[in-house]
């Protein structure tokens, strides 16, 4: 299938249901309902509205006003970095190294960065850990494998691999090796034009490659 899609679009771990929306953008579901990252989300899309978005910077396609108006209601709380605007919601900003529990949920704020390159400076933006019903997952934001990395350990890591913003393929190798979770699921690729790769490569019994829902 085109760039080494699975054909299945949700992953479920344990009783939380992870399911790969578009690009870095992701709903997992357990006693609540948290987006991160939506992407280009059409309207009236029947998505579960959320209780918590995450955002993990600032750029179009992390922070997409019309996909959180699309699945917000007046309850929700978008989660940013500290410095990160998300005007006319209710919002609860973090740094990095800082955490907070919500509702049950406990979220903490990780580095998230490029090395060598300057779309994504330290403290542009950041990941995010997000541990609900006693399973933890690692969304890494826009970033390369950095050394930070090697001090998370979750259940599940969704990690960047398209290449041009964020770590490529064989840096993404590298990451898949080291970082101590039991799954990895690949993200930020296949959506726009600099990230179109074959995430193929990549399978392994570590990796689980999911069909974005919007292509």
């Amino acid at each position: 299938m085109l760039y080494g899609f699975s054909g299945k679009s949700v992953f479920e771990y344990k009783n939380v249901e992870i399911v790969f929306l578009k690009h870095a953008g992701f709903k997992i579901k357990g006693s609540k309902v948290v987006y991160v990252d939506p992407y280009d989300i059409p309207p009236d899309s029947g998505l579960e509205k959320a209780d918590y978005i995450l955002v993990t910077h600032d750029h179009f396609d992390h922070l997409d006003l019309k996909s959180i108006h699309e699945l917000s209601t007046p309850e929700t709380t978008v989660v940013v970095p500290c410095g990160c605007l998300v005007e006319g919601f209710r919002t609860c900003e973090l740094e990095p190294g800082k955490e907070d529990t919500l509702d049950g949920i406990r979220v903490k704020c990780v580095p998230a960065y490029n090395i060598g390159k300057s779309f994504h400076p330290p403290g542009k933006g950041v990941g995010w850990i997000l541990e609900m019903d006693g399973v933890k997952i690692y969304h890494a934001g826009d970033t390369d494998y950095i050394p930070e990395m090697r001090e998370i350990e979750v259940d599940v890591a969704l990690l960047p691999v398209g290449g041009t913003y964020t770590m490529d393929l064989e840096d993404a190798k590298r990451a898949i090796e080291e970082i101590k979770a039991e799954k990895v699921i690949p993200m930020h690729f296949g959506a726009l034009p600099e990230t179109q790769v074959d995430v193929s490569v990549l399978k392994s019994d570590k990796v689980v490659i999911l069909e974005p829902v919007y292509k």
